[in-house]
C-alpha cells in the first residue's frame, strides 16, 4: 500500500505540532503530513493578498502533485503570537479560509481544525469546519466518529 499523505497550513509555533499530528493522523488514516508553516495562518488564509495566496497554493501543489495529498487541514491555535485574537475570531477565521481555498481547490477535502488549550504545556485539536471535494457527497458514516466525539468535547471545554 502507498504511503498516504494530507497537507497541513498551520503555525510555526512548535507547542500544538505534535498533539495536532497525533490527531491527524488517527482521524484521516494518513502515514505523513506535509507540514506548511507560517505564523498565524488562520488570519493569513483568511485575508491573503494574491502574492501571499499564491505562494502558499504553490506549497499546497506541491504536496498534492508529489505525494497525492487530497486532504488540506488549515490548523489554527489558542495563544497564538503572531495572530492573538480569542478562540471565536480564530473559528470565523478558519471558517473563512476554508471557504475561500474551497473555491480555488475544488477537488481537494479541506478541515478546519483549531488547537485549544487544555491547561500548561496540553493541546487539543478539534475540528471547526470540513469541506468536502466539490461533487462529493458527505455521507454520516464520513463524518460521523469524530465530528459527533469533538462536538460533545468541544462543549465540554467551552468551545463552540
Amino acid at each position: 500500500m502507498p504511503d498516504r499523505f494530507a497537507t497541513v497550513v498551520t503555525c510555526i509555533d512548535g507547542r500544538i505540532h505534535e498533539p495536532l499530528g497525533d490527531w491527524l493522523r488517527d482521524r484521516l488514516g494518513v502515514d505523513y503530513l506535509d507540514m506548511i508553516t507560517e505564523p498565524g495562518p488562520d488570519r493569513l488564509l483568511a485575508a491573503a493578498r494574491p502574492a501571499e495566496l499564491d505562494r502558499l497554493l504553490t506549497a499546497i501543489g506541491v504536496s498534492e502533485r508529489a505525494h497525492g495529498s487530497d486532504t488540506l487541514v488549515l490548523a489554527g491555535h489558542a495563544d497564538c503570537a503572531g495572530n492573538p485574537v480569542d478562540d471565536g475570531e480564530h473559528h470565523t477565521q478558519l471558517r473563512r479560509a476554508a471557504a475561500r481555498l474551497a473555491v480555488l481547490l475544488p477537488g481537494t477535502r479541506i478541515l478546519a481544525v483549531h488547537t485549544g488549550s487544555c491547561g500548561t504545556g496540553c493541546w487539543r485539536p478539534y475540528l471547526v469546519d470540513e469541506r468536502p471535494p466539490a461533487g462529493a457527497v458527505k455521507s454520516q458514516s464520513d463524518t460521523a466518529p469524530w465530528d459527533r466525539k469533538e462536538s460533545s468535547r468541544s462543549s465540554v471545554a467551552g468551545k463552540t
